[in-house]
């Protein structure tokens, strides 16, 4: 059931957030009950504390319950328990907003499941990772993952898990635009759902293959199968995949110019998403049916779903203020109806107090309604001189923007006329000792060039994406080196600031350079691997792996070496810390604060 939930949470996981909460309170309620009151083995106790951790509508609880339970496994030595602990802790993780913890959270799990062989679980885990890297855009990433999950299924033969990968796989293609490998995976899983006959399947494989054809400019197959597929889950109940699907079909009569059929679909699809609170939904099919009308000069049916694009907008943008007065709402009508009451008992008892009782609630509501018109106008006020205040420093960010921009750039320039000149002057150094030196010195400077080139290709004034930069300063040294294989990256997405970026490219630098320069003579299948993953919000681990003849420890030959000194050096810079494993190959471990 684990797995399974994994494999359709890209599509399907927002359905359940509002009918599930109170469900999964009573259901919490009921484990903890049982947790307080059974005498129960230290095993049954750490599942019981999944269970919970699993089903706790609150985060941060759960995520004490998850760990406590990754506590107690580990004390007995239970190792399937602490991988699932993991498991759980990856998932709360992903829930707060912690995606660099989650991730690892996720490899720590998948990490015990392959030492103890269990295939399904392995694969449950690569879905969580594609799910993380699908979330975050990186499809190419993401469909790695799915692919070695689909591996795994095919190995053990799970027909089902196998064709939910498939339509799991044609999604995310068509998300990244290979429209080529989507067509065949979703006709894969038509294909393989024959023997399954999983109504879900089909219609899900329907309404993806229909949306793929609409971008494809395909209008007549995509309507027959986006039809197909509304049919289909109609009969499901999925008002989120039907409210999309219907959308999309009243797009491709917009296309064709059929207004009528098109404007008749897209509220059908705000009907469906209004009634199932798909908030999100209802805002871009707006806009959608907005465009519609504008298109065709209805402008005052234009401007009334224009108003209810923005009043969804606004509602996403400030959830916590909405439930607020949603709150002082339901008060103010309980505290109504309770008024109401009063006043008709008293009725039954007292005329003279009925009258007496509803001029103060009139004067209650007059009092209530000037209060609220005052903070209205008070808070629009308020609003106004934000609004003012915000375009000031907006524009003073912008004019600095522009300055570091020039700044960089010109910095940039004159590096990379340094690298130039070191190169030219290595070329009259040839068989000259002094030539490898000049050569290092000038991959140095071109690695503090493409620090300033990313920030005054990016517009900011002192961060860049560290994912890009470490990327492109390594493929440029394999294409230096005349490299024939790849190094592969797992990098998290963060920015930083140029007071680490700097050192941090002048390490890897070092390292990667002295891989490809001594590490692969007489390898066959040469191999370099990269991992940078945010520990916490204050420190970073970096890994730099070769499966080559391994670094020479000789105490002489690393005191002379320049590059060992100037590694040492940046790492004390950092506040780090670098240390080399005893590993096939090279294995250099580093921890650095950001």
């Amino acid at each position: 059931m684990q797995i399974l939930k994994i494999v359709l949470l890209f599509f399907f996981l927002q359905f359940f957030d509002v009918t599930g909460y109170a469900q999964n309170i009573q259901k919490t309620d009921s484990l903890l009950h049982v947790l307080e009151n059974s005498d129960l083995s230290e095993k049954e106790h750490v599942r019981l504390l999944i269970k919970i951790a699993s089903n706790h509508p609150q985060p941060s609880k759960a995520s004490y319950y998850a760990k406590l339970s990754l506590q107690m496994a580990a004390r007995i030595n239970a190792a399937i328990l602490q991988a699932q602990a993991w498991e759980e802790i990856g998932a709360i993780e992903q829930r707060l907003g912690n995606k660099g913890t989650a991730l690892k959270a996720i490899f720590n799990a998948l990490q015990l499941y392959d030492s103890l062989d269990l295939k399904e679980n392995q694969a449950a885990s690569y879905m969580q990772i594609a799910d993380h890297y699908i979330t975050e855009g990186e499809y190419p990433t993401g469909i790695t993952y799915l692919k070695k999950a689909q591996d795994i299924y095919d190995e053990v033969n799970n027909e089902l898990y196998i064709t939910f990968t498939h339509v799991n796989l044609g999604e995310t293609y068509r998300l990244s635009g290979n429209f080529e490998e989507s067509e065949k995976s979703l006709h894969k899983a038509l294909e393989l759902n024959k023997h399954l006959k999983d109504e879900s399947i089909e219609g899900y494989s329907l309404g993806n293959l229909g949306m793929l054809y609409a971008r494809q400019n395909k209008p007549e197959i995509a309507k027959e199968y986006l039809y197909n597929a509304i049919t289909m889950l109609t009969v499901l109940g999925d008002p989120y995949s039907l409210s999309v699907y219907t959308e999309a079909l009243g797009k491709i009569y917009i296309k064709e110019g059929q207004f009528v059929n098109a404007e008749a679909l897209l509220l059908k699809a705000i009907s469906i998403a209004k009634e199932a609170g798909l908030k999100e939904q209802v805002r871009d099919f707006s806009a959608s049916i907005t465009d519609l009308y504008q298109t065709q000069k209805r402008f005052e049916k234009a401007l009334e779903f224009q108003k209810l694009y923005q009043h969804y907008q606004d509602s996403l943008v400030n959830k916590a203020n909405i439930q607020k007065v949603e709150q002082i709402k339901a008060g103010y009508e309980i505290e109504k109806r309770e008024s109401e009451i009063t006043l008709l008992n008293t009725v039954n008892t007292n005329q003279k107090y009925w009258v007496i009782f509803l001029i103060i609630g009139v004067l209650l509501l007059l009092l209530f309604s000037y209060l609220l018109y005052k903070g209205n106008k008070k808070i629009k006020n308020t609003n106004q001189i934000l609004r003012t205040q915000k375009e000031l420093i907006s524009k003073r960010e912008k004019e600095k923007v522009l300055l570091l921009q020039e700044l960089n750039h010109r910095v940039k320039n004159n590096l990379q006329m340094i690298a130039s000149l070191l190169n030219l002057q290595s070329r009259e150094l040839t068989g000259h000792p002094a030539k490898e030196a000049i050569l290092s010195g000038k991959h140095r400077v071109e690695a503090l060039s493409l620090v300033h080139r990313k920030l005054y290709q990016e517009g900011v004034d002192t961060k860049i994406v560290l994912k890009d930069y470490i990327e492109e300063l390594v493929l440029g040294l394999f294409q230096g080196y005349n490299a024939t294989f790849k190094p592969t990256f797992s990098i998290t997405d963060i920015s930083i600031s140029i007071d680490i970026a700097i050192p941090l490219a002048l390490i890897i630098n070092e390292l990667v350079i002295n891989a490809l320069k001594y590490a692969y003579e007489g390898i066959e299948n040469p191999l370099l691997n990269i991992i940078m993953l945010q520990e916490d919000k204050e420190s970073m681990h970096l890994q730099i792996i070769d499966n080559g003849v391994g670094f020479k420890t000789d105490k002489n030959t690393k005191d002379n070496s320049f590059g060992i000194k100037l590694i040492t050096s940046l790492i004390e810079q950092l506040e780090g810390t670098i240390k080399k494993l005893d590993t096939t190959g090279t294995h250099w471990e580093m921890n650095i604060k950001l």
